[in-house]
């Protein structure tokens, strides 16, 4: 009898000692289940979108200002609208632009990326600028972009390379950067030195 006491005891002790084990091991399991689905919908809102013949405009080096140009392509079926946007670019300022009656200035709405369509950004017409930047970005670099969405969503766009374009010129594919050097930026900054509210860049 004695023998079998002891033998009921062990059993119990281990027992309890596993139920103690148990809740531990619970939120392991389920941070790991989390971090797992974030990281699921973190893929899923970068492939929602694609940038298509992306470019960031090199600067000159007495310049602070720069634009980001190419055309984002949605790949859902519901509009998608970016209210702002960020950069690995330091600047001041980061705004959403377009052309109104041909003076540029700062959207007032989200710009939309419709449903299974796509939203152009281009010299003299809507474009992501950067204002207030503090080491120009030059020719050869490149710039991590990630949109913001008005839904709270961010789309990771990757790495967009920096070239030199010409002012006025709409394409902007790899352009010879000793052909425009002299005129890539100065007609183009007087254009933005024109933006409302922007007198002080």
């Amino acid at each position: 009898m004695k023998y079998t006491r002891l033998i009921v005891s062990a059993v119990a002790a281990l027992a309890l000692s596993l139920a103690a084990c148990s809740p531990s091991e619970e939120p392991s399991d389920q941070t790991d289940t989390q971090t797992t689905t974030a990281a699921e919908s973190e893929q899923a809102a970068a492939a929602d979108v694609s940038f298509e013949g992306g470019v960031v405009r090199a600067m000159a080096e007495d310049s602070d200002m720069t634009a980001i140009f190419g055309t984002l392509v949605n790949h859902t079926d519901t509009d998608l609208q970016v209210e702002s946007f960020s950069t690995s670019i330091d600047a001041e300022m980061t705004q959403l632009h377009e052309t109104v009656d041909g003076q540029m200035s700062e959207m007032t709405e989200p710009l939309t990326i419709p449903a299974d369509g796509e939203a152009t950004l281009e010299p003299g017409g809507n474009h992501l600028m950067l204002m207030g930047v503090k080491e120009p970005v030059m020719a050869g670099e490149s710039v991590a972009i990630t949109l913001h969405l008005t839904d709270g969503k961010t789309i990771d766009l990757g790495e967009v390379p920096v070239r030199s374009i010409g002012a006025g010129d709409e394409g902007y594919g790899d352009l010879d950067s000793t052909n425009h050097a002299n005129h890539s930026d100065p007609g183009d900054h007087a254009e933005h030195g024109e933006h409302t509210g922007q007198s002080g860049h």
